[in-house]
């Protein structure tokens, strides 16, 4: 990993100079190439705990890493910026582990010791998947296969609400009664096949058909793929909400008062307390979720990652108060929470919103989108910002078939390499030249870019920001086209043209990568349009 190599040469530089280890500092790609392409501020950080000057601090490293064989050149830029410039031998000889090793693009064992529990989606069996719900969707499988790249061994879970009042309420809107709150053509469906007339039971068998030929059929369809649906209903079956209830009973946390049973997170800086059960004797679902959470705490999970919905962010507060407050110290878990808050996301179409309420029968269905859209397009889009932003869908832009639509232009990039490689008649086989060279710079921008893609999954697994993969993506190519536009491979010299091959079988192996996290294909023929 480039900036872990670079973090590592500037840290033993400095022990060198200096007799001590360096306070914390940053390496990144350099804003101005000019300059090179890496920049540390090490100077600058040491010379504001020492008050001293950081230029000066500077210069006295740069003799010493000078001597690395990793860097061309270094320089010193105001205010005391220190930038590198990586040599051709070191660019080049990533190229030729990656063509030898395309498996191991990306890869790294740094979580081989980590098991993840990532829980995503979990929308409510009371209707389709949404177009709200892809985002989590899509989010939460690119975070996994992310951690699956670190090395992590990763457990997918949809958690069933297959029990409480929206069960109920899908019943009484089965039957259609004074107490119906969902609509739409499904309702319709699910009152011509079911026959009971209670509605709770009504709601328990309308809830099993939406789950299994609705929902899991359309995770199939989008590539989701989870290793288990926990059922709502099984932590009361199997004890584990009643042996959750007792141990914040015998903390302490838990009392009655007007007829309810109530949890004191008060005491964990809450702004209330929370009911745990109704006056009617019905559980909330925070008293489900903590005792879920209990379980997944139990079942000796590291790390646990939960994809929720904007509207649940002050319930992630609450469970993580319980959670750091009396469950992680009672099963001593040493573990990782981590929550993702997905915005909300609006559908646009020629300009105009299309509202969308499940409960009003306007919801849109995800399964609409994919035929309007197909899963690349859809899975790109949602990718595409940061899950604390809101999200504009324009449906006119991802039907593009352009280089305005982005999923074209990235797949067009990886097209474009294997149109060049049917002309020289070169397959997966491609040999690696024994002598690579660099003649532009573009081609080292190539290089660069795709030698940060380890650093950019390490990033990932840490702070889960998967739209930085779609920016990458794109980056990359962007430095394609610029490629191709601006450099020949066939009539250049046989040196020259076997170099820009070996160059672009890397850029495509890793292109390719980055596009299977992301769950998007590659082909290897498509057709420009106009933009």
């Amino acid at each position: 990993m480039i900036f872990g190599q670079l973090h590592q040469t500037v840290r033993t530089a400095y022990r060198k100079v200096y007799k001590t280890d360096p306070p914390r500092f940053d390496v990144e790609p350099a804003k101005h190439k000019m300059f090179g392409d890496f920049s540390t501020n090490i100077a600058m950080v040491t010379a504001a705990e020492n008050d001293t000057s950081p230029m000066m601090l500077a210069q006295k490293l740069v003799p010493e890493l000078e001597a690395s064989p990793v860097f061309r050149s270094v320089s010193v830029t105001t205010p005391g910026f220190i930038n590198f410039t990586i040599t051709d031998e070191h660019l080049l000889s990533t190229v030729k582990e990656m063509i030898r090793l395309p498996d191991a693009i990306g890869r790294s064992d740094l979580g081989k010791e980590t098991r993840v529990l990532i829980e995503y989606i979990s929308a409510n069996p009371t209707g389709p998947l949404t177009l709200g719900n892809a985002r989590g969707a899509f989010v939460g499988e690119t975070i996994a296969r992310i951690l699956e790249l670190y090395g992590c061994t990763v457990m997918r879970e949809y958690y069933v609400n297959d029990r409480g009042g929206q069960i109920e309420t899908l019943g009484h809107s089965v039957l259609k009664d004074d107490k119906a709150e969902y609509r739409g053509e499904y309702i319709d469906s699910l009152a011509k096949r079911i026959k009971e007339k209670d509605p709770l039971a009504v709601g328990e068998k309308a809830s099993a058909i939406v789950m299994e030929e609705m929902i899991k059929p359309m995770l199939k369809k989008i590539g989701i793929d989870f290793h288990q649906f926990f059922s709502e209903s099984s932590l009361y079956q199997t004890g584990v909400y009643k042996k959750t209830l007792e141990l914040l009973k015998a903390k302490g946390y838990v009392y009655e008062a007007d007829g309810a049973t109530w949890l004191s997170t008060t005491r964990f800086g809450d702004d209330k307390d929370r009911v745990l059960v109704r006056t009617t004797g019905e559980e909330t679902y925070f008293a489900s979720d903590i005792a879920y959470h209990s379980f997944k705490i139990q079942r000796g999970y590291h790390r646990l990652i939960n994809i929720v919905g904007a509207d649940h962010y002050t319930y992630t507060t609450q469970l993580t108060k319980v959670i750091e407050g009396i469950l992680r110290h009672h099963y001593m878990w040493g573990g990782t929470l981590n929550w993702v808050v997905t915005q909300l996301v609006r559908l646009v179409k020629d300009g105009q919103e299309i509202k969308m309420s499940k409960r009003a029968g306007t919801y849109v269905a995800l399964d609409d989108v994919l035929d309007e859209i197909g899963p690349d397009v859809a899975r790109f889009f949602f990718l595409n910002k940061s899950t604390d932003t809101h999200l504009d869908f324009d449906l006119n832009v991802a039907k593009a078939s352009s280089n305005q639509n982005p999923v074209f232009y990235i797949q067009y990039a990886y097209a474009r390499i294997s149109s060049i490689f049917r002309q020289f008649s070169k397959d997966d086989d491609f040999v690696i030249p024994e002598k690579i060279i660099i003649t532009h710079p573009i081609e080292r921008q190539l290089l660069l870019r795709i030698i940060q893609f380890p650093d950019l999954v390490e990033e990932i697994a840490g702070n889960l920001e998967v739209h930085r993969l779609t920016h990458y993506a794109t980056a990359l190519a962007t430095d394609l086209h610029t490629f191709y536009e601006t450099v020949r491979v066939v009539g250049e010299p046989p040196e020259i043209a076997n170099s820009r091959l070996a160059i672009l079988k890397a850029t495509s192996l890793t292109i390719k990568k980055t596009l299977d996290l992301i769950g998007i294909s590659a082909p290897s023929r498509m057709v420009a349009k106009e933009s």
